[in-house]
């Protein structure tokens, strides 16, 4: 049996059906910003991991300055120049999108490569820095993206729901109820009819 078979029919009844209509067009608009801007972000995102390639590239010719420097210092010199150097500190937060608790990286303190004495090890230091961020980077887009697009999927399923279920069953809902309240009406305008003409008939 549909919902409209089950409905009951009262000038109530339908102005309620009427309000949940509208808030239900409101929320449907207001889940389609979301999924929009859900997008937005997934495509914003996925840029940024499009440049995966460049920083493998990066990372190959990193190592290679790494490679020269070991060459240079042998494996104790260049543990030597590591030591001296002051790591780079970072931070994980949550940072709210729309909604989406996602991961924000944050370098709180950079790393120090002023002390280091050897060109070789230099070099492959600041390669290998300035590579750390653009892969933290990497990591925090890369783990948004998932949360982001779990969401962006469970929002465009209720945005479907509301569209092909829902607001055409409350559409159903509204023209029965608008329907049945019409024959009703009409059935009481011909009934007040027929009793002013029984007492019509009985006064003559």
């Amino acid at each position: 049996m549909s919902a409209a078979g089950r409905a009951g029919v009262s000038r109530g009844i339908l102005l309620r059906l009427r309000e949940q209509l509208e808030f239900t067009k409101k929320g449907q608009e207001l889940l389609k910003m979301k999924r929009d801007h859900l997008a937005s972000e997934t495509n914003k995102l996925l840029s940024k991991v499009a440049e995966r390639n460049k920083l493998d590239s990066r990372l190959m010719k990193a190592y290679e300055s790494l490679k020269a420097a070991y060459l240079n210092l042998g494996y104790s010199g260049l543990a030597s120049q590591a030591t001296i150097v002051d790591k780079m500190e970072v931070k994980v937060r949550p940072w709210s999108i729309m909604g989406v608790i996602v991961p924000e990286v944050l370098v709180e303190k950079e790393a120090n490569m002023n002390s280091i004495s050897s060109p070789s090890a230099h070099q492959a230091a600041s390669e290998l820095n300035a590579l750390m961020k653009d892969l933290i980077q990497l990591a925090e887009a890369e783990s948004r993206i998932e949360s982001i697009a779990y969401e962006l999927m469970m929002t465009n399923r209720k945005v479907n729901a509301l569209e092909r279920v829902l607001i055409p069953e409350l559409f159903e809902l509204i023209r029965y109820v608008e329907g049945r309240l019409e024959e009703e009406s009409l059935e009481e305008f011909f009934r007040a009819k027929r009793v002013k003409q029984v007492i019509r008939r009985s006064k003559q």
